[in-house]
């Protein structure tokens, strides 16, 4: 087995736990946290649904976690196995199929929050809301420096492309569905950066301080994972074009770590709770809401 397999094999190891093991452990801690510190009793708005529900759903995620955690595994070993009785290559799609199942408890956190947000919503009476002025352009959370980072990443990257390709740059040619691809991607993110900053407010009862912390980390987020995919659309090209096939799969595994890390770590590790306003969720709470 070559130094590069081994790598790979590391890569994807971490790639089990980082996602399968050590976010959620954190994401469980954090729900449990809010329970515990913000109880349904004294912050009823924050649980616009039965309080079995959540506990439900948190047991769920754990348990979804588990399973994907030994499934992980199991891939792991069997590919391991196949590589050790046979010379052909792991393909890199296999890191990319496991992302997406990691994904999966994380997409039902994020449809929760969503029909908790709704129920929120049809619960909010009508008040006197009180006006808040928040900041409603792009350099009001995420500084100019990072932004041109972005956008010199991706001119670089599209560049590389056409050179990697000898310029063949027509329709159908390898060059302009990459580009495309890519280029999809990159709108496909400014349009969550643009509905996060002019659109409509999801919690009724979210202080305008607030949303700016998230509205902060979220675009810094997905800045951080555009500059990711041209560093890894670069890559790749490269790869192809010098017949580096071997090292795909630890590329990709590697790159899906820096994404998780660029949205969901950067997250955990700049939003803290006891930093928001959570007494706007309790029902003698002030009726002006921004």
């Amino acid at each position: 087995m070559s130094v590069i397999e081994i790598l790979f094999y590391t890569a994807f190891l971490s790639q089990i736990f980082l996602l399968s093991f050590y976010f959620p452990r954190k994401i469980q801690n954090r729900m449990t946290q809010v329970m515990t510190d913000y109880p349904p009793a004294e912050y009823p708005r924050l649980y616009p649904k039965p309080i079995d529900y959540y506990s439900n759903s948190h047991r769920a995620y754990r348990i979804i976690n588990q399973v994907i955690f030994i499934i992980g595994l199991m891939i792991l070993s069997a590919l391991f196995v196949w590589d050790y009785m046979s010379d052909g290559l792991v393909s890199p799609m296999i890191p990319w199929a496991y992302f997406m199942v990691q994904m999966m408890p994380l997409l039902y956190l994020e449809l929760s929050e969503f029909s908790c947000f709704k129920q929120m919503r049809k619960a909010d009476l009508p008040t006197t809301r009180k006006a808040e002025l928040i900041p409603r352009h792009l350099f009001d959370v995420v500084s100019p420096t990072l932004f041109t980072g972005a956008v010199l990443a991706y001119i670089a990257a599209i560049i590389f492309v056409l050179y990697i390709n000898n310029f063949a740059f027509y329709w159908g040619s390898k060059a302009l569905l990459t580009i495309l691809i890519f280029t999809a991607g990159n709108l496909f993110f400014a349009g969550i950066i643009f509905w996060n900053l002019y659109g409509k407010k999801l919690d009724p009862y979210q202080t305008g301080k607030d949303r700016i912390k998230l509205m902060k980390v979220t675009v810094k987020s997905l800045i951080y994972v555009s500059i990711g995919v041209s560093i890894f659309i670069t890559i790749t090209q490269a790869i192809n074009r010098y017949d580096m096939d071997i090292l795909e799969p630890l590329m990709m595994s590697l790159f899906l770590q820096f994404i998780s890390l660029a949205s969901i770590g950067e997250r955990l590790q700049t939003l803290r709770i006891e930093e928001f306003d959570l007494e706007v969720y309790k029902n003698d709470a002030a009726n002006q809401k921004p």
